[in-house]
């Protein structure tokens, strides 16, 4: 009877593990596993039905340029190498980022850093989630 309970418990804890390393690889990007120089525009090859196999981008990609790509894909990118910081806020009525972000807007508020040029305010949300 004790064996049998141990190995509906391990059986349990194998499903969870499994479970939780399926979310945790959805969350995270892909990285780009070929050599980006020469095909800086990724939609030649990734947008839908352009060459088999690759895949395609997924639809919640539809309005991102090729910029913004190597952002989450590179494989040094910090979407792949490191968490950032959860916004301490609610985003509700907090829309825009960078009127309070942008260097010297706001005290105490955080300015952006410089790694960020460029970025527009669409793309907060993709690295930084409201806490809690």
């Amino acid at each position: 009877m004790n064996h049998h309970r141990f190995m509906t418990v391990a059986g349990i804890v194998v499903l969870a593990g499994l479970w939780a390393t399926t979310l945790v690889a959805q969350a995270m990007p892909r990285p780009v596993n070929h050599d980006t120089a020469g095909r800086e525009q990724c939609m030649m090859c990734h947008k839908a039905g352009a060459m088999e196999p690759v895949p395609d981008a997924p639809a919640s990609h539809a309005d991102r340029d090729v910029e913004t790509c190597l952002w989450c894909h590179a494989t040094d990118s910090p979407m792949l190498t490191a968490e950032a910081k959860a916004t301490p806020h609610a985003l509700e009525g907090r829309e825009q980022c960078m009127m309070c972000h942008k260097a010297g807007a706001m005290e105490p508020v955080p300015d952006a850093p410089a790694s960020h040029e460029g970025r527009d305010t669409k793309y907060c949300a993709l690295c930084h989630k409201p806490a809690g």
